[in-house]
């Protein structure tokens, strides 16, 4: 067939769709709450993937993290990992040492939850955070006015504290916080600097936190169990092409200092963000396989849909096509023509899906907590499943139109 062919036969199954608005508005119905369906699953796990990498991102993106116990999701620690030795500050101090290719490396040890008052004014949210003088560096979380904890504070742990953006607003609305006196669990500490905006990370406000000395935390705070007391250390590689290197590393040097022997595996835990990204991707690509499937039902039985309309539609024009045969219509001219009203109808249904698709993607957005967004390639997709369900489910009813006897054909009433 050349192009007037096509043309004719694609002007011919536009006549007929407007002549049938109704029955081919249902039809398109079909096909528009698949494709609906499938830039619905495609844009809110794509917007949450990349919320997941932005926020990530703001943790860094070269950070590995080394802690006793493997913090998998929804994974129950074993006796053996719950008794193992808390890494420590001599093992944070070793792998500045001995390690290469590294920003720094930053001990941390927190308590989600601590109670700190103000005067006449409490608040017993904040995150309990004990660090050292080189968290600012590898975290590249900066104070914002007054000054960081030192070398000073750590050797000498005092009970000196930087407070979130967060508790400077529940505690001090009206005044500066700088030089005031806070007690954080019944125990005075005197208020040196206030974090810039840290923003939030998972939903959870960094800027809700306040830090101490890491050695003034584990003064008062020593025996609270894990997971509600959790000491981590912290790495900057230089680059992240060194993660892997810097992570085999880190491996050697705490399985020589905790006394690991050959064969015997790790009693701590190593990770990156890719880990952290990898673990994600498992959790959502099962959600992708179940909204996969329902997208596919949806779509088949728009395609059904298609099909029985088309079907129809071969039975209605059967003297039409008995008469096109004998001026001089080939079956590959009768094929092609039902073939495209098929294709014209399931595209249609998928251009108006997309756009409902786009539509709900940014009102998801702006008024839902869920992020949403839809790829160029989703687009693409989503026009692709489009067509090639009408070329499927529309193939039948046209091999069956071509071939129809055409004498048989003219006599049809």
């Amino acid at each position: 067939m050349n192009f007037d062919d096509l043309k004719e036969s694609g002007t011919m199954a536009i006549d007929t769709l407007w002549t049938n608005k109704i029955r081919s508005g249902l039809t398109i119905l079909g096909v528009l709450v698949g494709v609906v369906t499938v830039m619905f699953m495609v844009s809110i796990i794509q917007g949450l993937n990349r919320s997941f990498a932005k926020q990530l991102e703001g943790i860094g993106s070269n950070i590995i993290y080394a802690v006793k116990i493997d913090p998998t999701f929804h994974r129950v620690p074993t006796q053996e990992e719950r008794m193992r030795e808390d890494l420590t500050i001599n093992d944070a101090d070793a792998l500045r040492n001995e390690l290469s290719n590294i920003v720094g490396v930053s001990p941390i040890q927190r308590i989600i939850a601590e109670t700190v008052v103000y005067k006449d004014k409490q608040t017993d949210t904040p995150v309990l955070i004990g660090v050292s003088q080189y968290y600012e560096e590898v975290h590249t979380q900066y104070v914002g006015s007054g000054r960081f904890l030192t070398e000073t504070d750590l050797r000498e742990r005092t009970n000196v504290a930087v407070l979130g953006k967060d508790l400077v607003k529940a505690l001090f609305p009206n005044e500066d916080p700088i030089g005031k006196d806070i007690k954080i669990g019944g125990r005075v500490f005197h208020i040196v600097g206030v974090m810039s905006d840290l923003g939030s990370v998972f939903g959870q406000s960094r800027d809700n936190s306040v830090f101490i000395p890491l050695t003034t935390f584990q003064k008062y705070w020593r025996d609270i169990p894990y997971p509600e007391m959790v000491f981590t250390i912290i790495i900057r590689p230089t680059d992240r092409s060194k993660v892997s290197s810097v992570m085999e590393e880190m491996r050697d040097i705490l399985r020589r200092r905790r006394g690991v022997k050959t064969g015997e595996k790790d009693n701590f835990f190593v990770s990156s963000q890719d880990s952290l990204l990898d673990i994600y991707n498992q959790l959502t690509g099962a959600t992708y396989l179940v909204l996969t499937a329902i997208s596919a039902v949806a779509l088949m039985i728009g395609g059904i849909g298609v099909m029985n309309i088309m079907l129809v539609s071969v039975t209605e024009r059967t003297k039409e096509i008995g008469i096109r045969k004998a001026v001089g219509a080939t079956r590959r001219n009768i094929l092609m023509q039902f073939l495209i009203e098929a294709v014209i109808l399931t595209g249609i249904g998928g251009v108006i899906g997309l756009i409902i698709g786009e539509a709900a993607s940014l009102l998801m957005n702006r008024y839902s907590p869920l992020p949403a967004f839809v790829p160029w390639w989703a687009i693409v997709v989503g026009l692709g499943v489009s067509f090639a369900v009408g070329i499927v489910f529309g193939l039948y009813p046209a091999w069956k139109a071509a071939r129809l006897n055409p004498i048989d054909a003219l006599s049809f009433e």
